[in-house]
C-alpha cells in the first residue's frame, strides 16, 4: 500500500459522506460533488495499485505496457493503413 492508495481511499470516503449529506439535505450540488470525489478517489486507488504492481513485478509491468503500446499504435494506424491499400 502506498500514499496514492491511502489518499484515494480518503477521497472516496469523503465523497460518500458528501453524497449522503447532500441527499439528506436535498442539495443536488453537494451530491454531485460527492460523486466526483468518489470517482477521483477510486481512480487514485487504481493508480496506487498500478504503482505497487510495477514495483513488485517490473518485468510483467513492462510487458503489459509494451503490449498496450503496440495495441494502441495498431489501433491508431489501422484506418490509415487500410486507406493506403485501397488506393
Amino acid at each position: 500500500m502506498n500514499i496514492d492508495s491511502v489518499i484515494g481511499e480518503g477521497n472516496s470516503t469523503k465523497g460518500k459522506l458528501k453524497q449522503n449529506v447532500g441527499q439528506a439535505l436535498g442539495d443536488q450540488q453537494l451530491q454531485a460533488d460527492g460523486t466526483v470525489d468518489q470517482i477521483a478517489g477510486e481512480a487514485r486507488k487504481a493508480f496506487g495499485f498500478v504503482r505497487d504492481f510495477a514495483r513488485e513485478q517490473p518485468l510483467k509491468a513492462a510487458a503489459v505496457a509494451g503490449a498496450l503500446g503496440i495495441a494502441l499504435i495498431g489501433t491508431l494506424r489501422g484506418p490509415v493503413a487500410a486507406s493506403r491499400k485501397a488506393r
